[in-house]
Formats: C-alpha cells, sequence, structure tokens
C-alpha cells in the first residue's frame, strides 16, 4: 500500500511538472514569434533542410535544388 502511494505520488508530480514545462515552452515560443519573419526566408529554410539532408534521394535533392534556385535563394549554403 505504501509503494502504491509513493508511485501514486512521483506519477502526480511528473504529470504536473511535464505540463508545466509543456505549457511554458509553448508560450515561450508562441511570444518568439512575434509577428513572423520573411516568409521568403521560412521557404528557403524548408527546401534548405531537404537538400541538406542526406537520405533525399538525388532525384529529390535535385528538383528541390532547382526550385531553391528558382525561388531565389542563397546558393552558397547549399552544401
Amino acid at each position: 500500500m505504501r509503494y502504491a502511494r509513493r508511485f501514486t505520488t512521483a506519477l502526480v508530480l511528473a504529470a504536473m511538472v511535464g505540463s508545466g514545462m509543456m505549457l511554458g515552452s509553448a508560450r515561450l515560443e508562441a511570444k518568439g514569434k512575434g509577428g513572423g519573419g520573411d516568409p521568403k526566408d521560412a521557404f528557403c529554410g524548408v527546401l534548405l533542410s531537404i537538400i541538406n539532408y542526406q537520405y533525399t534521394s538525388p532525384t529529390i535533392r535535385q528538383y528541390v535544388t532547382s526550385l531553391y534556385l528558382a525561388y531565389g535563394c542563397d546558393a552558397s549554403l547549399i552544401s
């Protein structure tokens, strides 16, 4: 019985800490956005992450690279 109480107490405490961290990080993330940035930078960042991902197939990498360059993103960032 004593172990069940300890386990329940630990479980409730872990849930409280976890939910508090989740809410705190969500608030911080929402506060940090503050009106957003340039959508072009976001689009270029997504395309660049696809290009630099090591398991991307060569066909997809070639297509995404052409989109990246056609959109006017910085070609020096491609590795």
